[in-house]
């Protein structure tokens, strides 16, 4: 790779991790202002604390991963073209700052979605907002259904358990093991 393109590929992933940390820090900030005035911050933290969340947790992002790799072998690679932002995001990270993009989008997103909105249009209406903002998959219909199914996941977890921890939990395990597959399958 040239200077230049190495240049500006360093640009490019710096502008996007600018704006992921930009974004998950605007969704905190809106939504913890909201929880704890509803009084349902410290409720909806809470269970970190208790192992079946850490259980349920890991076990949902486990078999999302697991269906996600599955959906990877058997589809062709243009189904899951991104247009690169997360091979930008993810692909020279080491795995430490994988975890922490990993853990801040699990609760910037998990507060902002779960926490906040889908009190107010449900599980299935919060779930489509969270496909239409991850807007660089709305081109391709397999991440649409995939991210809308996992959003409804997601909030089903939250109306089963009546916490956020299971959500923040499996949303962090997903984004960790795919940032990491990303890492360690990059094409340089």
């Amino acid at each position: 790779m040239s200077d230049i393109n190495c240049d500006q590929r360093s640009q490019q992933e710096r502008l996007i991790l600018i704006s992921f940390y930009f974004t998950q820090l605007l969704f905190i900030l809106l939504s913890v202002p909201y929880l704890w005035w509803k009084n349902r911050l410290y409720v909806e933290l809470t269970p970190f604390a208790e192992l079946y969340m850490w259980l349920m947790g890991v076990g949902v992002g486990g078999f999302i991963v697991a269906m996600e790799f599955v959906l990877i072998r058997l589809l062709p690679e243009h189904h899951f073209d991104d247009g690169g932002i997360n091979q930008l995001l993810f692909a020279r990270r080491p795995w430490w700052h994988i975890m922490l993009i990993a853990v801040m989008a699990a609760i910037g997103e998990e507060l902002l979605f779960r926490g906040l909105v889908q009190g107010w249009i449900g599980v299935w209406g919060t779930a489509l907002l969270f496909a239409l903002v991850h807007t660089r998959y709305l081109k391709k219909w397999v991440l649409v259904v995939f991210v809308t199914g996992v959003g409804t996941v997601f909030g089903l977890m939250v109306e089963w358990t009546g916490h956020l921890a299971p959500a923040v939990i499996a949303h962090a395990v997903v984004d960790f093991v795919m940032g990491c597959y990303l890492r360690y399958e990059a094409k340089e």
